[in-house]
């Protein structure tokens, strides 16, 4: 095959290369400003949980351009969103499926003249509510001031003891300003100071799950009690 023969061949491969390109690019571009492929229809399972307001800007555009990315109003207005999913129903309907951070606990506040309620969760994020969770332990502040890492103790404690099989409405924790005390069914556990709460916990829910001691457990240490039990 001669010099010309093998450039034709490379001229029409280039040719065809460069044509497909071009013809996708340009279905691309009419797909995208298509009307038929403009989003007009958002299903997703949150409607009374999530402050979904900003969803109303994706009306409108196009299906191809919505990604995670569209979605950080979403997350600014709803710190307990841990991710999202997207499933795009062509032509125009997104579905959305959204994960949420754990709860953690109730936390009621009493060192004002008027009790406050709180929801903490395991990001940290607190929000107040008019009353408490009753699927959740309640956290009782009684007295202060609450050191910083307070509510990153706690959710150490409450993260290690999803370990155990307990009722959780059932653990009832006061902090007095310098302790904590837990009740369970017939039993106080003095956990002590906020310090080390993760590992006292996994003393603490063995404590819960087996429901063996009627009485007091005191901490020494993180690692250690002693019982007087019935």
């Amino acid at each position: 095959m001669n010099e010309f023969n093998l450039n034709q061949i490379r001229f029409f491969k280039s040719f065809i290369i460069f044509a497909l390109v071009t013809l996708a690019i340009s279905l691309i571009i009419m797909n995208s400003s298509s009307q038929k492929f403009r989003v007009s229809e958002i299903e997703h399972s949150m409607e009374n949980q999530l402050a979904m307001e900003s969803l109303d800007l994706l009306y409108g555009k196009s299906i191809w351009f919505i990604d995670e990315n569209s979605f950080e109003q979403i997350y600014e207005d709803n710190p307990d969103i841990k991710n999202l999913n997207i499933t795009k129903r062509l032509p125009n309907k997104l579905i959305i499926s959204f994960d949420l951070y754990q709860q953690l606990a109730n936390i009621i506040d009493l060192r004002a003249s008027v009790e406050t309620y709180t929801v903490l969760y395991e990001n940290s994020y607190i929000v107040s509510t008019p009353t408490i969770v009753n699927t959740l332990p309640i956290v009782k502040i009684e007295n202060g001031p609450v050191e910083s890492g307070f509510n990153g103790e706690l959710i150490s404690l409450f993260k290690t003891l999803d370990n155990y099989q307990y009722t959780k409405q059932s653990l009832q924790i006061k902090y007095d300003g310098e302790a904590f005390n837990a009740y369970y069914g017939k039993t106080t556990f003095q956990l002590g100071e906020a310090v080390d709460l993760g590992k006292k916990a996994s003393i603490l829910g063995t404590y819960l799950s087996d429901n063996s001691c009627d009485g007091t457990v005191r901490f020494l240490t993180s690692v250690s009690t002693i019982e007087d039990c019935t």
